[in-house]
Protein backbone atom coordinates (compact mmCIF):
# COMPACT_ATOMS: atom_id res chain seq x y z
CA UNK A 1 0.00 0.00 0.00
CA UNK A 2 2.63 2.63 0.98
CA UNK A 3 4.66 1.68 -2.55
CA UNK A 4 1.50 3.02 -4.40
CA UNK A 5 0.98 5.92 -2.55
CA UNK A 6 4.68 6.73 -2.97
CA UNK A 7 4.85 6.14 -6.95
CA UNK A 8 1.71 8.24 -7.17
CA UNK A 9 3.24 11.11 -5.18
CA UNK A 10 6.36 11.04 -7.14
CA UNK A 11 4.72 10.43 -10.52
CA UNK A 12 2.42 13.00 -10.77
CA UNK A 13 2.56 16.81 -10.19
CA UNK A 14 -0.81 18.66 -9.95
CA UNK A 15 0.47 21.97 -9.01
CA UNK A 16 1.11 24.32 -11.06
CA UNK A 17 3.60 27.09 -11.12
CA UNK A 18 3.25 30.68 -10.86
CA UNK A 19 3.95 33.63 -9.62
CA UNK A 20 1.31 36.08 -8.50
CA UNK A 21 0.77 40.01 -8.65
CA UNK A 22 -0.11 40.90 -5.29
CA UNK A 23 0.45 44.55 -5.20
CA UNK A 24 -2.71 46.09 -3.53
CA UNK A 25 -4.59 42.34 -2.68
CA UNK A 26 -6.24 41.16 0.48
CA UNK A 27 -3.85 38.52 2.03
CA UNK A 28 -4.95 37.17 5.54
CA UNK A 29 -2.65 35.28 7.79
CA UNK A 30 -4.24 33.25 10.21
CA UNK A 31 -1.91 32.63 13.31
CA UNK A 32 0.95 34.95 15.39
CA UNK A 33 3.94 32.79 15.87
CA UNK A 34 7.45 32.54 13.70
CA UNK A 35 5.95 30.80 11.47
CA UNK A 36 3.15 33.74 10.37
CA UNK A 37 6.09 36.57 10.94
CA UNK A 38 7.61 34.77 7.59
CA UNK A 39 4.70 34.60 5.74
CA UNK A 40 3.70 38.48 6.67
CA UNK A 41 7.44 39.44 5.16
CA UNK A 42 7.03 38.10 2.79
CA UNK A 43 3.83 39.09 1.22
CA UNK A 44 4.67 42.24 2.38
CA UNK A 45 8.05 42.13 0.10
CA UNK A 46 5.02 40.93 -2.63
CA UNK A 47 2.99 44.39 -1.90
CA UNK A 48 -0.34 42.94 -0.70
CA UNK A 49 -2.32 44.35 2.11
CA UNK A 50 -1.87 41.66 4.95
CA UNK A 51 -4.53 40.98 8.06
CA UNK A 52 -3.44 38.58 10.39
CA UNK A 53 -5.70 36.62 12.90
CA UNK A 54 -3.82 35.70 15.68
CA UNK A 55 -5.17 35.09 19.81
CA UNK A 56 -0.95 35.15 20.92
CA UNK A 57 0.79 37.51 17.94
CA UNK A 58 4.45 37.73 18.03
CA UNK A 59 6.38 40.71 19.01
CA UNK A 60 7.29 41.68 15.16
CA UNK A 61 3.36 41.79 14.35
CA UNK A 62 2.31 43.99 17.17
CA UNK A 63 5.21 46.39 16.23
CA UNK A 64 4.07 45.92 12.36
CA UNK A 65 -0.06 46.61 13.83
CA UNK A 66 1.58 49.82 15.25
CA UNK A 67 3.12 51.11 12.81
CA UNK A 68 0.08 50.71 10.42
CA UNK A 69 1.90 48.12 8.17
CA UNK A 70 -0.25 45.48 8.52
CA UNK A 71 -4.37 44.77 9.94
CA UNK A 72 -4.04 42.90 13.16
CA UNK A 73 -6.85 40.86 14.99
CA UNK A 74 -6.06 39.48 18.34
CA UNK A 75 -8.38 36.42 18.35
CA UNK A 76 -9.06 32.99 17.37
CA UNK A 77 -9.84 32.34 13.45
CA UNK A 78 -13.80 32.38 12.95
CA UNK A 79 -16.08 32.13 9.97
CA UNK A 80 -16.26 35.54 7.83
CA UNK A 81 -12.41 36.21 8.21
CA UNK A 82 -11.93 35.53 4.41
CA UNK A 83 -14.13 37.79 3.09
CA UNK A 84 -12.59 40.04 0.63
CA UNK A 85 -9.44 37.83 0.76
CA UNK A 86 -7.56 37.00 -2.44
CA UNK A 87 -5.73 34.52 -0.69
CA UNK A 88 -5.07 32.78 2.35
CA UNK A 89 -2.20 31.58 4.90
CA UNK A 90 -2.89 28.93 7.67
CA UNK A 91 0.32 29.44 9.84
CA UNK A 92 -0.95 27.37 12.96
CA UNK A 93 1.75 25.31 14.71
CA UNK A 94 0.49 24.03 17.19
CA UNK A 95 -2.19 20.53 16.94
CA UNK A 96 -5.30 22.07 18.49
CA UNK A 97 -4.77 25.27 16.44
CA UNK A 98 -4.75 22.94 13.43
CA UNK A 99 -7.73 21.49 13.92
CA UNK A 100 -9.34 24.52 12.18
CA UNK A 101 -8.07 23.76 9.11
CA UNK A 102 -11.39 22.42 7.78
CA UNK A 103 -13.50 25.13 8.83
CA UNK A 104 -10.71 27.78 6.92
CA UNK A 105 -10.75 25.35 4.34
CA UNK A 106 -15.02 25.07 4.06
CA UNK A 107 -14.85 29.26 3.99
CA UNK A 108 -11.83 29.39 1.61
CA UNK A 109 -13.80 26.93 -1.03
CA UNK A 110 -16.65 29.16 -0.35
CA UNK A 111 -15.60 32.27 -1.04
CA UNK A 112 -13.08 30.72 -4.34
CA UNK A 113 -10.28 32.09 -2.06
CA UNK A 114 -6.96 30.63 -2.50
CA UNK A 115 -5.97 28.78 0.69
CA UNK A 116 -2.16 27.38 1.80
CA UNK A 117 -2.06 25.24 4.82
CA UNK A 118 1.26 24.85 6.00
CA UNK A 119 2.78 21.68 6.17
CA UNK A 120 -0.46 20.22 5.21
CA UNK A 121 -1.24 19.71 1.64
CA UNK A 122 -4.60 18.42 2.32
CA UNK A 123 -5.89 21.91 2.91
CA UNK A 124 -4.02 23.69 0.00
CA UNK A 125 -4.68 24.87 -3.25
CA UNK A 126 -1.43 26.11 -3.54
CA UNK A 127 2.62 25.34 -2.17
CA UNK A 128 4.66 28.01 -1.01
CA UNK A 129 8.01 27.58 -2.75
CA UNK A 130 11.45 28.03 -1.28
CA UNK A 131 12.28 31.76 -2.31
CA UNK A 132 16.03 33.12 -3.04
CA UNK A 133 15.47 37.18 -4.33
CA UNK A 134 18.13 39.19 -6.31
CA UNK A 135 15.89 42.08 -7.78
CA UNK A 136 13.62 41.06 -10.37
CA UNK A 137 15.23 37.56 -10.45
CA UNK A 138 13.35 34.85 -8.14
CA UNK A 139 14.19 31.69 -7.84
CA UNK A 140 11.68 29.27 -6.39
CA UNK A 141 11.75 25.52 -5.19
CA UNK A 142 8.76 23.29 -4.50
CA UNK A 143 8.71 19.52 -3.21
CA UNK A 144 5.34 19.65 -4.16
CA UNK A 145 4.64 20.02 -0.10
CA UNK A 146 6.06 16.49 0.11
CA UNK A 147 9.49 17.86 1.47
CA UNK A 148 9.66 21.69 2.63
CA UNK A 149 13.02 20.83 4.14
CA UNK A 150 14.43 19.60 0.78
CA UNK A 151 12.70 22.81 -1.02
CA UNK A 152 14.95 24.77 1.29
CA UNK A 153 18.46 23.03 0.87
CA UNK A 154 18.08 23.00 -3.32
CA UNK A 155 16.84 26.63 -2.91
CA UNK A 156 20.11 27.46 -0.90
CA UNK A 157 22.58 25.78 -3.07
CA UNK A 158 21.19 27.08 -6.09
CA UNK A 159 21.20 30.98 -4.80
CA UNK A 160 25.18 30.82 -4.17
CA UNK A 161 25.11 30.51 -8.30
CA UNK A 162 22.84 33.42 -8.47
CA UNK A 163 24.76 36.43 -8.16
CA UNK A 164 23.97 39.77 -8.40
CA UNK A 165 25.12 40.22 -11.59
CA UNK A 166 21.70 38.43 -12.40
CA UNK A 167 19.34 41.38 -11.13
CA UNK A 168 21.25 43.70 -13.14
CA UNK A 169 21.23 41.90 -16.14
CA UNK A 170 17.47 41.58 -15.76
CA UNK A 171 16.94 45.17 -15.16
CA UNK A 172 18.63 45.59 -18.51
CA UNK A 173 16.94 42.94 -20.37
CA UNK A 174 13.64 44.34 -19.07
CA UNK A 175 14.50 47.58 -20.70
CA UNK A 176 15.07 45.74 -23.81
CA UNK A 177 11.78 44.05 -24.18
CA UNK A 178 9.79 46.55 -26.48
CA UNK A 179 13.10 46.99 -29.03
CA UNK A 180 13.63 43.47 -29.43
CA UNK A 181 9.86 42.97 -30.04
CA UNK A 182 9.81 45.73 -32.69
CA UNK A 183 12.68 44.04 -34.19
CA UNK A 184 11.98 40.46 -34.02
CA UNK A 185 8.01 40.08 -34.08
CA UNK A 186 8.26 36.22 -35.01
CA UNK A 187 7.96 34.98 -31.68
CA UNK A 188 10.05 31.65 -32.07
CA UNK A 189 12.61 33.66 -33.47
CA UNK A 190 12.95 36.17 -30.79
CA UNK A 191 12.77 32.91 -28.35
CA UNK A 192 16.18 31.96 -29.91
CA UNK A 193 17.08 35.19 -29.81
CA UNK A 194 16.68 35.55 -25.77
CA UNK A 195 17.94 32.93 -25.00
CA UNK A 196 21.38 33.46 -27.37
CA UNK A 197 21.55 37.21 -25.30
CA UNK A 198 20.83 35.30 -21.95
CA UNK A 199 23.94 32.83 -22.79
CA UNK A 200 26.23 35.15 -23.79
CA UNK A 201 29.12 35.29 -21.80
CA UNK A 202 30.10 38.46 -23.30
CA UNK A 203 27.29 40.28 -22.10
CA UNK A 204 27.76 39.18 -18.77
CA UNK A 205 31.15 40.28 -18.66
CA UNK A 206 30.70 43.45 -19.50
CA UNK A 207 27.59 43.95 -16.91
CA UNK A 208 30.16 42.34 -14.38
CA UNK A 209 32.07 44.88 -14.90
CA UNK A 210 29.53 48.05 -15.20
CA UNK A 211 30.21 48.41 -18.52
CA UNK A 212 26.27 48.84 -19.82
CA UNK A 213 27.16 50.97 -23.31
CA UNK A 214 29.26 47.53 -24.03
CA UNK A 215 26.61 45.21 -23.35
CA UNK A 216 24.17 47.07 -25.02
CA UNK A 217 26.22 47.38 -28.16
CA UNK A 218 27.00 42.86 -27.77
CA UNK A 219 23.06 42.74 -27.89
CA UNK A 220 22.30 45.56 -30.54
CA UNK A 221 25.08 42.96 -32.56
CA UNK A 222 22.51 39.74 -31.64
CA UNK A 223 19.72 42.07 -33.15
CA UNK A 224 20.99 42.58 -36.26
CA UNK A 225 22.32 39.25 -36.59
CA UNK A 226 18.47 37.74 -35.54
CA UNK A 227 17.14 40.65 -38.26
CA UNK A 228 19.04 39.93 -41.08
CA UNK A 229 18.51 35.70 -40.62
CA UNK A 230 14.79 36.70 -40.16
CA UNK A 231 14.69 38.61 -43.98
CA UNK A 232 16.73 35.64 -45.66
CA UNK A 233 14.62 32.89 -43.87
CA UNK A 234 17.76 31.50 -42.05
CA UNK A 235 18.64 30.98 -38.60
CA UNK A 236 21.16 31.58 -36.56
CA UNK A 237 23.89 28.71 -36.51
CA UNK A 238 26.74 30.39 -34.81
CA UNK A 239 28.83 27.53 -32.69
CA UNK A 240 27.76 28.18 -28.76
CA UNK A 241 30.35 30.22 -27.84
CA UNK A 242 29.35 33.27 -29.22
CA UNK A 243 32.82 34.77 -30.20
CA UNK A 244 33.22 32.43 -33.76
CA UNK A 245 31.66 33.10 -36.80
CA UNK A 246 30.76 36.18 -37.57
CA UNK A 247 28.70 37.64 -40.28
CA UNK A 248 25.81 36.23 -42.51
CA UNK A 249 25.22 32.42 -41.21
CA UNK A 250 23.50 29.32 -42.52
CA UNK A 251 22.13 26.11 -40.54
CA UNK A 252 24.71 23.90 -39.12
CA UNK A 253 24.94 20.86 -36.95
CA UNK A 254 26.74 20.15 -33.60
CA UNK A 255 27.93 16.51 -33.21
CA UNK A 256 27.78 16.57 -29.41
CA UNK A 257 28.76 13.71 -27.01
CA UNK A 258 26.17 13.42 -24.23
CA UNK A 259 28.58 11.36 -22.52
CA UNK A 260 28.64 7.13 -20.60
CA UNK A 261 25.00 7.86 -18.96
CA UNK A 262 24.73 10.10 -15.89
CA UNK A 263 23.59 13.50 -17.26
CA UNK A 264 26.04 15.43 -15.57
CA UNK A 265 28.89 13.75 -17.33
CA UNK A 266 28.47 16.09 -20.71
CA UNK A 267 30.90 18.61 -21.61
CA UNK A 268 30.56 22.35 -20.42
CA UNK A 269 31.08 23.23 -24.75
CA UNK A 270 28.01 20.01 -25.32
CA UNK A 271 25.83 21.82 -22.76
CA UNK A 272 26.20 24.74 -24.29
CA UNK A 273 25.26 23.89 -27.66
CA UNK A 274 22.96 22.19 -26.25
CA UNK A 275 20.96 25.21 -24.61
CA UNK A 276 21.54 26.84 -28.12
CA UNK A 277 19.68 24.15 -30.27
CA UNK A 278 16.82 24.76 -32.40
CA UNK A 279 16.14 20.99 -32.98
CA UNK A 280 17.78 18.05 -30.95
CA UNK A 281 18.35 14.82 -33.41
CA UNK A 282 18.80 12.10 -29.81
CA UNK A 283 19.61 8.31 -29.89
CA UNK A 284 18.20 5.67 -27.43
CA UNK A 285 20.61 5.67 -24.97
CA UNK A 286 20.83 9.50 -24.18
CA UNK A 287 20.12 10.34 -20.43
CA UNK A 288 16.08 12.25 -21.27
CA UNK A 289 17.45 15.03 -18.61
CA UNK A 290 19.87 16.17 -21.25
CA UNK A 291 17.48 15.83 -23.54
CA UNK A 292 15.34 18.66 -21.37
CA UNK A 293 18.50 21.01 -21.25
CA UNK A 294 17.46 21.92 -24.96
CA UNK A 295 15.43 24.97 -25.39
CA UNK A 296 11.93 24.64 -24.91
CA UNK A 297 11.29 26.21 -28.35
CA UNK A 298 13.61 23.47 -29.92
CA UNK A 299 11.67 20.67 -31.85
CA UNK A 300 12.74 17.16 -30.36
CA UNK A 301 13.41 13.80 -32.66
CA UNK A 302 14.16 10.69 -31.38
CA UNK A 303 15.81 8.26 -33.86
CA UNK A 304 17.13 5.74 -31.16
CA UNK A 305 18.13 2.41 -33.24
CA UNK A 306 18.77 -1.43 -31.87
CA UNK A 307 20.52 -4.37 -32.98
CA UNK A 308 18.53 -5.99 -35.74
CA UNK A 309 16.17 -3.31 -37.20
CA UNK A 310 17.52 -2.41 -40.26
CA UNK A 311 20.36 -0.06 -39.25
CA UNK A 312 22.14 0.74 -42.49
CA UNK A 313 18.33 2.04 -44.00
CA UNK A 314 18.23 3.77 -40.78
CA UNK A 315 21.37 5.42 -40.73
CA UNK A 316 20.98 7.00 -44.11
CA UNK A 317 17.48 8.32 -43.40
CA UNK A 318 19.08 10.13 -40.15
CA UNK A 319 21.80 11.83 -42.66
CA UNK A 320 19.13 12.75 -44.95
CA UNK A 321 17.43 14.37 -41.77
CA UNK A 322 20.16 16.46 -41.00
CA UNK A 323 21.01 17.57 -44.36
CA UNK A 324 17.30 18.73 -44.45
CA UNK A 325 17.42 20.59 -41.27
CA UNK A 326 20.40 22.24 -41.99
CA UNK A 327 19.53 23.34 -45.21
CA UNK A 328 16.40 24.96 -43.58
CA UNK A 329 18.44 27.53 -41.34
CA UNK A 330 18.20 25.30 -38.35
CA UNK A 331 20.87 24.59 -35.96
CA UNK A 332 21.21 21.02 -35.35
CA UNK A 333 22.16 19.47 -32.16
CA UNK A 334 22.77 15.75 -33.01
CA UNK A 335 22.68 14.19 -29.46
CA UNK A 336 25.21 10.80 -28.78
CA UNK A 337 25.38 8.84 -25.97
CA UNK A 338 29.45 8.75 -25.36
CA UNK A 339 31.64 10.10 -27.96
CA UNK A 340 30.34 10.88 -31.50
CA UNK A 341 33.52 9.10 -32.87
CA UNK A 342 34.01 5.88 -30.85
CA UNK A 343 31.55 3.58 -32.19
CA UNK A 344 28.63 6.13 -32.79
CA UNK A 345 28.74 6.54 -36.48
CA UNK A 346 29.60 10.01 -36.00
CA UNK A 347 32.00 9.75 -38.46
CA UNK A 348 29.83 8.72 -41.55
CA UNK A 349 27.66 11.67 -40.08
CA UNK A 350 30.16 13.98 -40.79
CA UNK A 351 31.35 12.96 -43.87
CA UNK A 352 27.63 12.96 -45.38
CA UNK A 353 27.16 16.61 -43.82
CA UNK A 354 30.39 17.83 -45.36
CA UNK A 355 29.75 16.10 -48.88
CA UNK A 356 26.45 18.22 -48.83
CA UNK A 357 28.47 21.50 -47.51
CA UNK A 358 26.88 21.60 -44.21
CA UNK A 359 28.74 23.39 -42.06
CA UNK A 360 29.02 20.55 -39.40
CA UNK A 361 31.59 20.93 -36.10
CA UNK A 362 32.57 18.25 -33.60
CA UNK A 363 31.76 18.27 -29.71
CA UNK A 364 33.64 15.54 -28.18
CA UNK A 365 32.44 13.85 -25.07
CA UNK A 366 32.97 11.19 -22.55
CA UNK A 367 32.94 7.61 -23.65
CA UNK A 368 31.73 4.74 -21.94
CA UNK A 369 34.99 2.76 -22.69
CA UNK A 370 36.92 4.94 -20.05
CA UNK A 371 34.05 6.12 -17.91
CA UNK A 372 32.02 2.81 -17.38
CA UNK A 373 35.68 0.76 -16.02
CA UNK A 374 36.40 4.21 -14.23
CA UNK A 375 32.91 4.09 -12.92
CA UNK A 376 33.82 0.74 -10.62
CA UNK A 377 37.11 2.12 -10.15
CA UNK A 378 38.90 0.38 -13.20
CA UNK A 379 41.78 2.14 -14.50
CA UNK A 380 42.31 1.35 -18.39
CA UNK A 381 45.74 1.77 -17.92
CA UNK A 382 48.09 0.92 -14.94
CA UNK A 383 51.57 1.44 -13.58
CA UNK A 384 53.31 -2.19 -13.87
CA UNK A 385 50.07 -3.71 -14.83
CA UNK A 386 48.92 -2.03 -18.04
CA UNK A 387 50.68 0.58 -20.20
CA UNK A 388 48.10 0.20 -22.96
CA UNK A 389 45.11 -0.48 -24.01
CA UNK A 390 42.53 -1.37 -26.79
CA UNK A 391 38.51 -0.45 -27.42
CA UNK A 392 36.55 -2.35 -29.96
CA UNK A 393 33.47 -3.26 -30.75
CA UNK A 394 31.16 -6.51 -30.07
CA UNK A 395 29.29 -5.51 -33.08
CA UNK A 396 29.98 -5.01 -36.79
CA UNK A 397 28.64 -3.47 -39.61
CA UNK A 398 24.53 -4.08 -39.81
CA UNK A 399 25.02 -5.97 -36.84
CA UNK A 400 27.36 -8.77 -37.92
CA UNK A 401 30.36 -10.21 -36.72
CA UNK A 402 32.49 -7.45 -36.07
CA UNK A 403 35.57 -7.58 -38.10
CA UNK A 404 37.98 -7.58 -35.18
CA UNK A 405 41.84 -8.83 -35.24
CA UNK A 406 41.00 -10.79 -32.21
CA UNK A 407 44.41 -12.64 -32.27
CA UNK A 408 46.04 -8.26 -32.15
CA UNK A 409 43.45 -7.33 -29.74
CA UNK A 410 44.13 -10.64 -27.42
CA UNK A 411 48.29 -9.50 -26.69
CA UNK A 412 46.83 -5.99 -25.38
CA UNK A 413 46.85 -5.94 -21.40
CA UNK A 414 43.53 -4.11 -21.51
CA UNK A 415 40.47 -5.11 -23.52
CA UNK A 416 37.45 -2.34 -23.66
CA UNK A 417 34.72 -4.40 -25.60
CA UNK A 418 31.56 -1.55 -26.07
CA UNK A 419 28.48 -3.32 -27.47
CA UNK A 420 29.06 -6.74 -26.72
CA UNK A 421 26.64 -7.88 -24.14
CA UNK A 422 24.65 -10.27 -26.84
CA UNK A 423 28.21 -11.88 -28.11
CA UNK A 424 30.14 -12.21 -24.79
CA UNK A 425 30.34 -15.57 -24.68
CA UNK A 426 31.58 -15.66 -28.65
CA UNK A 427 33.94 -13.06 -27.83
CA UNK A 428 35.26 -14.80 -24.78
CA UNK A 429 35.86 -17.96 -27.12
CA UNK A 430 38.08 -15.89 -29.36
CA UNK A 431 40.07 -14.19 -26.50
CA UNK A 432 40.55 -17.84 -25.36
CA UNK A 433 41.61 -19.13 -28.93
CA UNK A 434 43.97 -16.78 -29.17
CA UNK A 435 45.71 -17.38 -25.90
CA UNK A 436 44.18 -15.86 -23.12
CA UNK A 437 43.95 -17.85 -19.74
CA UNK A 438 41.00 -18.98 -18.70
CA UNK A 439 41.25 -17.20 -15.43
CA UNK A 440 41.76 -13.90 -16.40
CA UNK A 441 40.53 -10.99 -15.03
CA UNK A 442 37.26 -9.87 -16.32
CA UNK A 443 33.89 -7.61 -15.63
CA UNK A 444 30.56 -6.37 -17.69
CA UNK A 445 28.92 -2.98 -16.13
CA UNK A 446 25.59 -2.69 -17.01
CA UNK A 447 24.40 1.20 -17.07
CA UNK A 448 27.70 2.31 -16.15
CA UNK A 449 27.33 6.03 -14.34
CA UNK A 450 23.38 5.63 -13.76
CA UNK A 451 21.87 5.00 -10.80
CA UNK A 452 20.57 1.50 -12.32
CA UNK A 453 24.02 0.70 -12.59
CA UNK A 454 25.64 -3.05 -11.65
CA UNK A 455 28.46 -4.51 -12.64
CA UNK A 456 29.53 -8.45 -12.70
CA UNK A 457 33.01 -9.41 -12.03
CA UNK A 458 34.71 -13.09 -12.90
CA UNK A 459 37.23 -14.18 -14.69
CA UNK A 460 37.32 -14.67 -18.93
CA UNK A 461 36.03 -18.09 -18.77
CA UNK A 462 33.09 -17.93 -16.39
CA UNK A 463 31.98 -14.51 -16.90
CA UNK A 464 29.39 -14.88 -19.82
CA UNK A 465 27.84 -17.46 -17.26
CA UNK A 466 27.50 -15.29 -14.47
CA UNK A 467 26.07 -12.83 -16.70
CA UNK A 468 23.72 -14.62 -18.15
CA UNK A 469 22.66 -15.06 -14.75
CA UNK A 470 22.78 -11.56 -13.88
CA UNK A 471 20.19 -10.86 -16.42
CA UNK A 472 22.46 -7.67 -17.26
CA UNK A 473 20.95 -5.73 -19.86
CA UNK A 474 22.50 -3.09 -22.25
CA UNK A 475 24.04 -0.54 -22.31
CA UNK A 476 26.90 -2.71 -21.19
CA UNK A 477 31.13 -2.39 -21.25
CA UNK A 478 33.11 -5.80 -21.14
CA UNK A 479 36.83 -4.94 -19.76
CA UNK A 480 39.29 -7.66 -19.95
CA UNK A 481 42.87 -7.58 -18.00
CA UNK A 482 44.75 -7.58 -14.84
CA UNK A 483 43.45 -3.87 -14.10
CA UNK A 484 39.74 -5.57 -13.56
CA UNK A 485 41.47 -6.18 -10.32
CA UNK A 486 40.92 -2.82 -9.38
CA UNK A 487 37.34 -2.87 -9.48
CA UNK A 488 35.44 -1.55 -6.34
CA UNK A 489 31.48 -0.72 -6.46
CA UNK A 490 30.90 2.43 -5.35
CA UNK A 491 29.56 3.21 -2.00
Amino acid sequence: MLRSVLTRRVSTSHYYPVSLDLRGRVAVVIGGGPLAEAKVNGLRDAGASVTVIAQAPAGQLEQLAAEGAISLHRRQYRDGDLEGAFLAIAALETAEERSLHPAIWREAERRRVLLNAADDATYCHFIAPAIHRQGDVTVAVSTGGASPALAVRLRDSIARRVGSEYQELASFLASLRPEVARAVPDHAARARLWHEIVASSAVRRRLRRGDRRGARARIAALIRRAVEHANDRSSPASPPNDRLDDGRRRGAVYLVGGGPGAAGLITVSGLRALQHADVVVYDRLVNPALVAQAPATARRIYVGKRAGDGNERRQEAINRLLIRLARSGHRVVRLKGGDPFVFGRGGEEYAALRAENVRVRVVPGVSAAIAAPAAVGVPVTHRGSASAFVVVSGRGENDADPNVDWAAVARMPTIVVLMGLATIRQIACRLLAHGLSFNTPAAVIASATLPTQRAVVGTLGTLPTLVAEAELTSPATLVVGEVVQFIQEPR
